[in-house]
């Protein structure tokens, strides 16, 4: 058992490159950590390669989402977050995929800046 443990806190894993779209609630005040609600945007701000950073104002864990198959329950029902979520995922996969450009753009030019009352798209 020892040894799993030295091996756990010992191994490396090599850096994450692809590119990715990170979602992130700037109310998500969960436990498990102590550093409140900007701990889930660590991927982000941790990892190489190109990323988004989509940040929902007011946006709690859940954020609308499907916790498990059959479950009901989200910590976040606000059905203008749910499509704003929704919408930029799309755009950024029709994006990342080739099949689209012009989606993830006007997201990105309309969530710039921090002027849209629901959230804010950064990209690096």
């Amino acid at each position: 058992m020892a040894s799993m443990i030295v091996r756990a806190l010992t191994t490396t894993s090599p850096p994450v490159t692809a590119p990715g779209l990170v979602v992130a609630g700037d109310a998500d005040d969960l436990p498990l950590s102590t550093r409140g609600p900007a701990w889930t945007t660590d991927p982000y701000t941790l990892a190489g390669g190109a990323r988004s950073l989509l940040t929902v104002y007011g946006g709690r864990h859940s954020l609308g989402g499907i916790s498990g198959y059959e479950a009901a329950e989200t910590t976040d029902e606000n059905p203008a977050r749910v499509a704003l979520i929704q919408q930029v995922t799309l755009a950024y996969l029709r994006h990342v995929t080739g099949v689209g450009q012009a989606d993830w753009e006007r997201a990105r030019a309309a969530l710039a800046g921090g002027s849209h009352p629901l959230g804010r798209l950064d990209s690096r």
